[in-house]
């Protein structure tokens, strides 16, 4: 596999992607999460694939509702887009192809904050402007990682490392004054 496959988050020679974009997030991604944020009431993780956000945050003590658009063997198959339910906060990690649509659809179904772990390029976008000038719903903090995470297609496990930059993304219902950038 060439270098610039693994760039573009590949993880296999073909350099295809995963179907369904399913690149698991490390625990020990969302336990850093964990110690820079507050999080109160309970938890919905949108896109759960095979639970690694919600395990974690079920060991720290929190309700969570667990669903995805693709059966993997965890949590209840639901379209998100679709879902009438409204949780107090959503944390996940959602396809990146669709990022800016899981976080607009999440704005209406939080009452309090929404972490979403996406690429450090997510900041960038003429279309995704808006989003981000959000008043009701604004963009409290990124928490960027300073060591490259490692995400694996399909969650297999491959020799390539880190290529991409990612940061947890923290909206807060309500939040005044400007986002804040902190390091990981």
């Amino acid at each position: 596999m060439t270098k610039a496959l693994s760039i573009v988050g590949s993880s296999r020679s073909n350099g295809e992607r995963e179907k369904d974009d399913f690149y698991p997030t490390p625990s020990y991604a969302v336990d850093k999460l964990l110690k820079r944020e507050v999080f109160n009431g309970n938890i919905w993780e949108c896109a759960c694939g095979e639970g690694d956000i919600s395990e974690v945050f079920l060991k720290n003590g929190f309700e969570v509702r667990s669903s995805d658009l693709i059966d993997r063997n965890y949590g209840t198959v639901e379209n998100f887009f679709e879902a009438d339910y409204v949780a107090d906060n959503i944390v996940t990690n959602p396809p990146f192809k669709y990022a800016l649509e899981f976080v607009n659809e999440a704005k209406k179904k939080s009452n309090g904050k929404i972490a979403m772990f996406l690429k450090t390029v997510f900041l960038e976008s003429e279309k995704r402007k808006p989003m981000f000038e959000d008043k009701e719903f604004p963009l409290k903090t990124v928490y960027q990682f300073s060591k490259r995470v490692t995400l694996y297609k399909d969650g297999v496990k491959m020799k390539n490392s880190g290529m991409i930059a990612y940061a947890w993304y923290v909206w807060e219902k309500g939040y005044c004054g400007k986002p804040t950038i902190e390091w990981i």
